[in-house]
C-alpha cells in the first residue's frame, strides 16, 4: 500500500472520528467525556507510524489536522457543522484552545519521528494521549482526595494513579511499536515525569508540557 493510499485511509479515520464525537454529543454524552475518548483515541495514530515509506504524507497530514483545529472555532461563526463539531468537545472547564495544543504537539512529534529518533517521540504522544486522556476521565469519574499545585488545576490522588498507570502503559507501547528495549527504572520513570508534569502544568499547558517532558527524559534516558 502506497503512502498516497494510507493517507487516505487515516483521513477517512481522522473524519469517522470526529463524526463520532457530534453524534455523542447528540445523544447527550458529556463533552468532557467525549474530548477523554478524542485524546486516548488519537494514540492510534502512533501505532500507524511503522507502516509510512516516507515522511512527507503523514506530517502532511498532522499538519493539516492542526491547521484545521486552530482556525476551527471561526469557521464555527459562519458554519453550522463546524459549529457542532466545537460544542462537542468544549465546555466551560475544557477550552478549545488544549486541542489547538493538542494537535500542534502530535504535528511536531511526528515530524521530529520521521527525521530522528522515534522512540523518544512515540512516547511523548502515548504517555500524553494514554495518561492524560484516562487520568482525567478517572480523575473525574472516582477522584476524591484532593490537591491543587500553584496555577494548575485541582486534581486528585487517584487521577495521578491513574495518569501514572497509563502513561508508562503508553511508553511501554511505544518500545514495542520502535522496537526499542529500555530498563524498568526509565520506564516507571518516563510515566513518573508525565504523572508529574500533568499535575504541575500551569492551567491550559498540560497538553504542551507532558509531551515535551517525556520526550527530553526519554532522549536524555535512550
Amino acid at each position: 500500500m502506497t503512502d498516497l493510499e494510507l493517507g487516505a485511509i487515516w483521513l477517512a479515520v481522522l473524519a469517522a472520528g470526529i463524526g463520532g464525537c457530534v453524534v455523542l454529543h447528540a445523544f447527550g454524552v458529556a463533552s468532557t467525556y467525549i474530548r477523554d475518548i478524542l485524546h486516548i483515541g488519537a494514540g492510534v495514530w502512533i501505532a500507524g507510524w511503522p507502516l509510512w515509506h516516507g515522511d512527507l504524507v503523514p506530517i502532511a497530514i498532522v499538519t493539516m489536522a492542526a491547521l484545521s483545529t486552530a482556525v476551527l472555532p471561526n469557521v464555527a461563526r459562519h458554519n453550522d457543522l463546524a459549529a457542532r463539531i466545537v460544542k462537542s468537545v468544549t465546555n466551560g472547564d475544557e477550552h478549545w484552545t488544549g486541542l489547538v495544543h493538542y494537535t500542534a504537539v502530535y504535528a511536531v512529534f511526528t515530524a521530529i519521528g520521521g527525521v530522528g529518533d522515534r522512540f523518544p517521540a512515540a512516547a511523548a504522544l502515548l504517555s500524553l494521549s494514554l495518561g492524560d486522556g484516562i487520568g482525567g476521565a478517572i480523575g473525574r469519574a472516582f477522584g476524591r482526595h484532593r490537591y491543587h499545585a500553584p496555577g494548575a488545576k485541582v486534581k486528585s490522588l487517584e487521577g495521578s494513579v491513574a495518569v501514572f498507570l497509563a502513561a508508562t502503559a503508553g511508553v511501554f507501547l511505544a518500545m514495542h511499536l520502535c522496537h526499542r528495549d529500555i530498563a524498568l527504572i526509565a520506564l516507571l520513570g518516563l510515566g513518573l515525569v508525565a504523572t508529574v508534569a500533568e499535575a504541575f502544568a500551569p492551567r491550559g499547558t498540560d497538553n504542551l508540557l507532558i509531551p515535551i517532558a517525556v520526550w527530553t527524559a526519554a532522549t536524555l534516558m535512550t
